[in-house]
């Protein structure tokens, strides 16, 4: 098969399992069905925890930006969830708005209204 100049081979992944993990003091679940990957996240403080140990804004998104590449050669999206609601994903088909940019978080896509709705949940 030939490619043009520019365009990026991709090698799909069918992908099953379950990991459980543990980071600190908080155990979070991965699981894995086709070219999903789910993470559960008990606490949003787990993932932001683990944004800030990353570096500084600059460091953060080149390591986002090589995770996001390796899941899109292998047509895999990660989907981060917090409370069964989907409030980011990275990968294949995440398409990062403005709140990733102000964030320093590209290429995640965060969605808003389901960070909102854990947020008002939270409250109640």
């Amino acid at each position: 098969m030939k490619r043009s100049l520019g365009e990026t081979a991709h090698f799909p992944l069918d992908i099953a399992g379950k990991l459980q993990a543990v980071l600190g003091h908080d155990t979070f679940l991965l699981t894995a069905a086709g070219d999903t990957i789910l993470v559960d996240l008990p606490r949003w403080r787990l993932g932001l925890t683990t944004l800030r140990r990353s570096g500084g804004r600059a460091q953060r998104e080149k390591a986002l930006q090589r995770v996001h590449r390796a899941l899109e050669l292998a047509d895999l999206t990660v989907h981060f969830r917090l409370r069964k609601r989907d409030v980011a994903r990275l990968g294949a088909g995440a398409r990062p708005g403005l709140l990733s940019r102000a964030l320093g978080l590209r290429p995640l896509e965060i969605r808003p209204i389901e960070v909102l709705a854990v947020i008002t949940a939270w409250w109640r």
